[in-house]
């Protein structure tokens, strides 16, 4: 199987390096800036004491990497469009593609170009982080939940969870993977923000009583607005989070990591979502909005 991932970052990095040590032939979609670095050195992964470097083919241009049989789609939320703007020329009717990116309309906007049979839904649960272009400290976990749109168990995405699977990436079937996709979303839109507003670690938000309460309160208003769309989730859902999270204590978010070195952060498809589908379903989610306005707003200072 051919793969090509679009993004070298910690998602694609790590991922795309375990299958490439299975043999399987990767290839990366990647920025004109990140080209000649990895071109000429490579990507390289360092978890737990070990550290593996390797050279797949990479380019800015799809026609370099195509065909493929799988695309993984891995760039950061806020570019996407770009993404597909790119590929959509090259990709064939039978290719598939398997977004692995944080929020919950990622498969949304790829379905505006292309039929629901070229399209997979997934879930990365990863700690990971760029350290620079093409180098990837990955701290932890590393599972991936992968399924049909429709919750079907196809052929084709019990072969995709077992190509995953023989790279030795925990990864299974889900046959509700957009409910998935939102439990994550509730994970991300409490501690991603509230990380960057506290400026610092998420032992920052669990050691703090008025941090929890903010926390609750946009977890509210998520719950709320995934019950409109038909989604249910558990009313424990982020005492389980919570929960999970203690282990992480000292673990930095990727929106502080983007946040501490000026790069844009994904708010407008957590926070923001919620806030833009609140008003759409004449749900107030004052708390999520608010989120939103004071992480760009700290965001637009510490860039300035």
């Amino acid at each position: 199987m051919n793969i090509l991932i679009a993004g070298a970052g910690a998602v694609g990095g790590y991922y795309g390096c375990l299958l490439w040590k299975t043999g399987i032939k990767v290839s990366y979609l990647v920025t004109e800036k990140s080209l000649p670095v990895i071109r000429d050195n490579g990507i390289t992964v360092k978890s737990k004491g070990e550290v593996w470097t390797f050279h797949p083919k990479v380019s800015v241009n799809p026609s370099d990497l195509t065909p493929c049989d799988l695309i993984i789609i891995a760039v950061k939320r806020y570019s996407t469009e770009d993404v597909l703007n790119k590929l959509q020329p090259f990709i064939r009717e039978d290719t598939l593609i398997l977004p692995l990116q944080n929020g919950v309309d990622s498969e949304e906007e790829i379905l505006k170009r292309f039929p629901d049979s070229q399209v997979l839904g997934g879930i990365a649960f990863i700690g990971a982080k760029l350290e620079e272009t093409g180098v990837i400290i990955h701290h932890g976990a590393g599972s991936l939940s992968i399924g049909e749109l429709d919750g079907k168990e196809s052929d084709r995405v019990k072969d995709v969870v077992r190509i995953f699977k023989d790279a030795g990436v925990p990864a299974k079937l889900s046959t509700d993977i957009l409910k998935g996709k939102w439990k994550k979303l509730c994970w991300n839109a409490v501690f991603n923000p509230l990380s960057v507003i506290l400026n610092g670690p998420i032992e920052y938000i669990l050691d703090s009583k008025d941090a929890l309460n903010i926390v609750y309160g946009i977890f509210n208003e998520i719950r709320s607005l995934a019950e409109k769309k038909g989604i249910i989730l558990s009313e424990g859902l982020m005492d389980e989070h919570i929960n999970v999270t203690q282990k992480l204590r000292g673990y930095h978010t990727s929106m502080y990591e983007d946040f501490i070195k000026g790069r844009p952060t994904e708010i407008d498809y957590f926070n923001g979502y919620v806030c833009r589908e609140g008003t759409k379903h004449n749900l107030p989610v004052p708390v999520n909005c608010t989120i939103t306005s004071l992480v760009k707003a700290i965001s637009c200072t510490h860039i300035s």
